[in-house]
């Protein structure tokens, strides 16, 4: 079965804006796939690979900072709009957020996977900030309270820890070699440092 995008929300006025829209994010992915570091990539490459002009690019995506943060925003975005109210409500049982997301995660890996092995952390997690804040204001919206209490905080900093984690495990890192480890666990700890939560690592690194 064929991977699909998530719903990235092109311009539904112009069919044909919408193609250009898709083309030119794919023409990124694609890139990405194939191993190119993010930082090397050049408007004109992924302008020629997306059969658009350079002036097109810049109309549809911006820059290719902004395109990557749009593909992040709104695939995470997609993902909070499937949470309903009711697993939101404190307490919440288990670890069923994160599996809920991580669900989803799983669906959209072809596209997590470039994203998260090519882009910095500092760009991958700047869209996905603005989602966790928006799902913050969620769940204090559902449990009708002004702040949440320590045992909320901490589910909820335990529910982005685990979701980093098991998107950096579905993308393909893992702890088996020592080298991946370290490659894993210097990547995960930087992800997690962009959205305020301490280094995982950091008291067996100090043992």
């Amino acid at each position: 079965m064929q991977d699909q995008m998530p719903n990235q929300s092109p311009s539904r006025l112009d069919p044909r804006v919408a193609r250009s829209e898709r083309a030119i994010q794919q023409a990124l992915l694609t890139a990405l796939a194939c191993g190119r570091d993010f930082a090397s990539l050049t408007v004109s490459e992924i302008a020629q690979k997306a059969g658009v002009t350079r002036k097109t690019f810049y109309i549809r995506a911006g820059s290719l900072e902004q395109l990557v943060e749009r593909l992040v925003f709104d695939l995470f975005l997609d993902i909070a709009f499937q949470i309903d109210d009711e697993r939101l409500r404190m307490p919440i049982l288990g670890n069923t957020l994160s599996v809920t997301i991580l669900d989803y995660c799983k669906a959209h890996q072809r596209v997590l996977g470039p994203l998260v092995r090519q882009c910095s952390a500092s760009l991958f997690m700047k869209p996905l900030s603005k989602v966790l804040t928006h799902m913050l204001g969620r769940v204090i919206q559902v449990n009708q309270t002004p702040t949440l209490g320590s045992l909320e905080q901490a589910y909820l900093i335990a529910t982005i820890a685990s979701v980093i984690h098991g998107i950096l495990h579905l993308v393909g890192y893992d702890h088996e070699v020592a080298a991946e480890a370290k490659e894993m666990e210097t990547l995960e700890a930087a992800l997690l440092s962009e959205v305020g939560v301490s280094n995982p690592y950091k008291a067996v690194i100090d043992e």
